[in-house]
């Protein structure tokens, strides 16, 4: 389906370049749009001059009667998916899904394709909206946003362009169309007859989200529907990834007349993943961003960075954007677009979330050549902002900072190096990152994508509850209950902008916790047990004397597996137990004789990203492409390249793990640095 999604826009491409001539500023409408697309709309062209028509007979509809020429004349991206299979799915999915786990829902997708089949190009529709939308849905969606704009108590705030993009659009993507506006009105009214709420857009979009969260849940099982769930779909699955909850915050407070837009990063700057969110419009120039179903406006511990980095931000705009690269390269006839980059209404708005530089780089061609900055994405580089070449050089605007980069020609789907790797620093310098013949180094790699502070929370909760015990006789027949683990207080939260220097930057030793006994036990044995109802998942355990530097030694023993992995000084060798409910399990120590504990040290088991004996790794440079440095077995837990050139970008490749997560890195002081 994402195959015919790219032909249909690409269509839509080659009928806008030329139409660019002059805009006005507030709607910014390219001069023959209105005209271009209701020839677009073939049979249906008569709906929408029923619209038109409509609301030009009235003067006092002026302000309709412009939002009508927006709408119609910024439809011809918008389309949704019709046919028998998405209305069968739809009575079978998502009434049944909002009790369901994970699994459940799996499985119930799994049941209902072996039913009605799996999706494909015989039993669906691609609907493009201009063709298939009636002028009374189209006169209602005016007539209901324009009263709910106009009857809000903060409309006197509200510019007609935050109007016209933020309240006025019937859809945000390729869902279905649907009447939503009058039933999520009924549904969030009471909160504007509350006369305890404060009648700001603040506190009301507050109220939502407080209401949201009480029945909505993340999943990320939904899977391609195809296209994006609908509202209704949404209130009946009561879950969804960030593509519901950003869709559930803008449709539920547009209804009430308040501007709420999608921002999203099509593809973080150092991680393999993006994201979709809300911004509530204060203004023309202020916003504060939340996420529909979970964060109100202002948290911004929950809709912060954490620990990715934003390379770019857009967004999304019902109308024209002429900042946009997009709108630059219709104005050149370039259709030939990356597709992070092919659509026109989109802001850039990176500036507003991190620390941003304008890259300014030195390549050498054609004038107005496009040149594009791109971003690694999953062994593959991927255009997240584009340029021309202008006296030989290109600029690209607001790019995060703390990020790796690569300019590159772009054609049909294929990319090209236009330079060397460039790093942007933390203050705006660029460096390019250029191999330095004259030095080599050996290099010592312990992993193939960077540890994140938030696992050691995560990795510390799953121990909770989990207790060290001592005991005079190895049957634990009269233990003593020396430590219980404790839940970790305080889960990390990198704040915006300033944390940037921490991100990426943690290692697995950042999981060690020390546990400072007093008094001090004396003990012969020692063990570390998790009861029924945990999973048993260890790196290393130590106990150690006072003033000692290293910890004691014993003879292992243990209820598990291999019980040595937990004390043989080398936490990548650990225990890794599921959940059983039918035994209490543990491993221990026999120091030998009873001997005097003060302080206990212990890890969990580390993550699927570190380098693990008898997997397959192949180690490659960039040099304008990725070279082989060789392919290596894991023997322990560091692989070992000798001989290799400084100063560039590696990328280090599992063959045969079951995680796909691998992030290129440079190599300083002994140590991966990741980007």
């Amino acid at each position: 389906m994402k195959g015919h999604h790219k032909e249909l826009i690409a269509c839509f491409l080659v009928i806008i370049v030329g139409l660019i001539n002059s805009c006005g500023q507030r709607t910014s409408i390219p001069k023959d749009l209105l005209k271009q697309n209701l020839k677009l709309a073939g049979k249906n062209r008569a709906e929408l001059e029923k619209v038109l028509s409509h609301f030009s007979k009235n003067p006092r509809d002026s302000l309709k009667y412009q939002a009508a020429v927006f709408l119609i004349s910024n439809m011809e991206y918008n389309y949704h998916y019709g046919g028998k299979w998405p209305a069968r799915f739809d009575t079978l999915f998502f009434d049944r899904v909002s009790a369901l786990d994970n699994n459940g829902i799996q499985k119930l997708r799994d049941s209902i394709e072996t039913e009605i089949g799996k999706p494909g190009n015989k039993n669906i529709e691609i609907l493009p909206d201009l063709n298939h939308l009636s002028s009374t849905y189209i006169i209602n969606n005016i007539e209901e946003a324009y009263t709910s704009w106009q009857e809000a108590p903060w409309s006197a705030t509200i510019s007609f362009d935050a109007f016209c993009n933020y309240i006025l659009p019937y859809k945000s993507s390729m869902e279905r169309t649907e009447d939503w506006r009058r039933a999520l009105k009924e549904r969030y009214n009471h909160l504007m007859l509350d006369p305890d709420l404060p009648k700001t857009m603040m506190d009301v979009s507050c109220a939502i989200i407080d209401e949201q969260r009480s029945w909505f849940h993340w999943t990320g099982r939904l899977g391609y529907f195809p296209g994006v769930l609908s509202i209704s779909q949404i209130l009946r699955a009561k879950k969804g990834s960030c593509n519901e909850m950003a869709n559930l915050g803008a449709y539920s407070a547009r209804a009430l007349g308040i501007p709420v837009a999608i921002d999203y990063t099509p593809q973080y700057g150092n991680d393999n993943d993006a994201h979709r969110w809300n911004a509530l419009i204060l203004s023309d120039s202020t916003s504060e961003h939340f996420e529909g179903g979970e964060a109100r406006p202002g948290d911004i511990e929950l809709t912060g960075e954490l620990e990715q980095k934003f390379a770019k931000i857009f967004r999304q705009q019902s109308g024209w954007v002429h900042s946009s690269f997009a709108a630059k390269a219709f104005s050149l006839r370039l259709t030939d677009i990356p597709e992070y980059l092919a659509d026109p209404r989109i802001k850039d708005v990176t500036a507003l979330y991190t620390s941003v530089s304008d890259v300014r780089l030195s390549i050498k061609g054609k004038q107005g050549t496009p040149v594009y900055l791109c971003v690694f994405k999953r062994r593959n580089w991927v255009a997240i902002e584009g340029g021309f070449i202008q006296d030989q050089s290109v600029t690209f605007k607001a790019m995060g900072r703390g990020l790796v980069y690569l300019p590159m020609y772009y054609s049909r789907g294929s990319y090209e190096a236009a330079g060397y790797p460039v790093l942007v620093k933390l203050n705006g310098k660029i460096d390019e990152l250029k191999w330095i013949d004259t030095s080599h180094q050996h290099l010592h790699l312990y992993r193939k994508y960077p540890f994140k502070r938030r696992w050691a929370h995560n990795m510390i909760k799953d121990m909770t509850g989990a207790r060290f015990e001592g005991d005079h006789n190895p049957g634990f027949q009269n233990s003593v209950l020396v430590h219980r683990l404790q839940s970790p207080m305080v889960q990390y939260r990198p704040q915006l902008i300033n944390h940037l220097e921490y991100k990426d930057r943690a290692g697995y030793d950042f999981c060690w916790t020390e546990v400072n006994l007093n008094p001090p036990v004396k003990f012969q044995y020692l063990r570390m047990v998790v009861d029924r109802s945990q999973p048993f998942r260890v790196g290393e355990i130590e106990f150690y004397t006072k003033d000692s530097r290293q910890p004691l030694t014993g003879v292992p023993f243990g209820n598990v597996p291999e019980p040595h992995y937990a004390f043989d000084g080398f936490p990548g060798e650990s225990i890794k137990l599921r959940r059983d409910t039918t035994k209490m399990v543990w491993a221990g120590i026999d120091l030998g004789e009873r001997k005097v504990v003060d302080r206990i040290r212990y890890i969990p088991d580390p993550d699927r990203n570190a380098v693990t004996a008898g997997k397959t790794y192949a180690l490659y440079y960039w040099d304008n492409k990725w070279i082989s440095a060789g392919i290596k077995k894991g023997s322990g837990h560091l692989l070992e390249y000798k001989d290799m050139p400084s100063g560039g970008l590696y990328w280090l490749n599992c063959i045969d793990c079951d995680s796909s997560e691998e992030r290129i890195f440079t190599y300083e002081n002994g140590n991966q640095v990741w980007w």
